[in-house]
């Protein structure tokens, strides 16, 4: 999908969170705060003259996320980003046709240089170099990428920072838990990571917490097929990861973010799990933007006092859409809710979050091409066409599609 678009300045394309026109209501931004870091973000010879597209996704503590589409001069080298300290950044490289080249997450005033410039980038192959994905891990250094075949693999990870996680497409490249009660990618206390290309399945429960709901235990009681703990004995661990372009299927819980974790979690399918997306036990910070919910029996996406800004998701068929307890922030917009028993619930005395027809939320048939197939792109009548809050992501200056193939990020398989 092509993120070119005359609508905004010469160099900036768009806006997603703030959008090149006005917030739809409420919310407004924050006034600007001081960019005193500058990251210098390298561009491929082979996009210099052909287009290169920047999306920049900024998460931090105490406000909403914010995104950025910027089109490249041609002839570009490098382009210089700003960022403020305890910033977490998720930096992609698109071509002009929406592409995807290459994506890093850094922390800001921790990691503010790209990681490809800290040290000749390596591909660690699976299996040609390596047999199991843990190992390639384990050899890797902050900045290389583990590039893992197409195949099913039976292995649980555990991420260390710096370090893409890329597989050969998410129909094609598998973890599978087997049905045990594992987590087959766990991030915690790793920073900047990138996971992208694969499918997740068949994770199993299986303490007493795991048959329980996802609030009632600390994170590190429960089974997840994507896992992340921010915080160690002694306090808050630089905990990040994009997440993108994945498919979590038939698990127990789709992804968990525990105590501090931040994530940027975007255009993936989350298909018959029992729990979609969790941020449980207080101080998550996420952006959920761009996926597909469908079939996920309980809830959709559970908040426990996280910091999550909702948008343009598609939340389909589960007992809950999205369950909120405690203190909550951040934004839900532009979300299309179907079929699900209750579309919001708020439980110890938290207000109503959202409602349909208020800030782009709206309830209709999402009217995919064949979610029986697993094909889940907007067929030619669907609501989710041009229907994104934001301006200025399409090429021909249309709103952006909702789900998992809309936005900046949604050319992917």
């Amino acid at each position: 999908m092509n993120v070119r678009s005359p609508l905004c300045a010469p160099v900036v394309v768009g806006l997603l969170l703030a959008g090149c026109a006005e917030p739809l209501s409420g919310d407004a931004l924050p006034d600007p705060v001081p960019v005193p870091i500058s990251l210098r973000v390298p561009v491929p010879e082979g996009l210099r003259d052909s287009g290169a597209v920047l999306l920049v996704s900024r998460l931090h503590a105490s406000r909403p996320a914010q995104e950025f589409v910027t089109a490249l001069p041609s002839g570009s080298q490098e382009f210089e980003v700003g960022a403020t300290p305890g910033e977490v950044l998720a930096v992609s490289l698109l071509d002009s046709a929406g592409a995807l080249s290459e994506s890093a997450m850094v922390q800001a005033g921790v990691s503010s240089v790209w990681p490809a410039k800290q040290a000749q980038p390596r591909i660690l192959r699976v299996p040609q170099d390596y047999q199991r994905i843990q190992a390639a891990v384990d050899a890797a250094r902050a900045g290389d990428t583990v590039l893992v075949k197409s195949g099913t693999y039976f292995e649980t990870v555990r991420l260390k920072s710096g370090i893409q996680l890329l597989g050969s497409g998410a129909r094609w490249t598998l973890l599978d838990g087997g049905g045990a009660p594992v987590k087959l990618i766990d991030f915690s206390g790793a920073s900047d990571v990138v996971v992208a290309g694969f499918t997740f399945q068949n994770v199993g429960t299986g303490n007493l917490c795991d048959a329980m709901d996802v609030m009632d235990c600390g994170g590190d009681w429960y089974s997840a097929a994507v896992y992340a703990d921010g915080h160690t004995g002694q306090g808050e661990a630089p905990t990040s990861a994009l997440l993108m372009h994945n498919v979590f299927r038939n698990n127990s819980i789709g992804a968990m973010l525990y105590f501090h974790a931040r994530a940027v979690v975007r255009n993936n399918l989350f298909v018959g799990n029992t729990h979609g997306f969790v941020a449980n036990h207080f101080q998550d910070v996420a952006l959920v933007a761009n996926n597909v919910f469908w079939e996920n029996t309980r809830e959709a996406i559970v908040s426990q006092a996280a910091y999550l800004d909702i948008l343009n998701n598609v939340v389909a068929r589960s007992e809950i859409g999205i369950w909120h307890a405690n203190i909550q922030t951040g934004r839900i917009r532009c979300n299309l809710f179907f079929e699900n028993g209750v579309n919001g619930a708020d439980i110890h005395l938290v207000p109503p979050r959202f409602e349909i027809g208020t800030d782009g939320n709206v309830e209709l048939d999402p009217l995919f091409v064949s979610p029986e197939a697993g094909n889940f792109r907007p067929a030619g009548d669907s609501p989710l066409i041009d229907a994104g809050c934001f301006e200025g992501l399409e090429q021909n200056g249309t709103r952006e599609d909702r789900g998992a193939y809309g936005g900046p990020l949604g050319s992917w398989r």
